[in-house]
């Protein structure tokens, strides 16, 4: 059997294109979230990205710590524990910081505006949606460090 020219093109396209997912999905390493690095706690969003990005790994620790004293004491006087059995089956999300807008009266406080995108698997012909959140939180300066100054547990 002897292919035409046509045929031999069709194949070459379909071989590149297989060869560019490949090169792509290699280079991303497949997963965007785990090769993210933790923000230094001095700059606003900080708190923010550091908490979703600690309950996306599991990282109950480092997620309890992005929240101020106030917050923490609330949630021990209502014997509730949002940091513990967190997990996101079959969902993907990303944050994105949209701006910081600093307290003209107060410069220990700031509103940082986000959104949460998430994605999730199924739905006919496994196409999975995907949507949006605007969201807004509250941010203080404790000593050196900002901390998240509201009950957000990025659920």
């Amino acid at each position: 059997m002897k292919f035409d020219r046509f045929t031999w093109v069709v194949i070459g396209i379909v071989v590149l294109l297989l060869a560019a997912a490949v090169v792509t999905v290699n280079m991303t390493g497949g997963s965007g979230w785990t090769t993210q690095e933790y923000m230094t706690p001095d700059q606003p969003e900080a708190p923010v990205f550091n908490a979703f990005l600690a309950f996306q790994r599991g990282d109950v620790a480092t997620a309890r710590s992005q929240y101020s004293q106030e917050i923490l004491d609330e949630i021990d006087e209502q014997n509730y524990d949002p940091f513990s059995n967190r997990y996101s089956a079959g969902s993907s999300r990303r944050l994105r910081i949209v701006d910081v807008q600093p307290y003209a009266d107060d410069p220990d406080r700031a509103q940082v505006n986000f959104i949460l995108d998430s994605y999730n698997r199924g739905g006919l012909f496994d196409s999975g949606s995907t949507w949006s959140r605007e969201m807004s939180l509250q941010v203080i300066r404790e000593g050196d460090e900002w901390k998240i100054n509201a009950q957000e547990f990025f659920y």
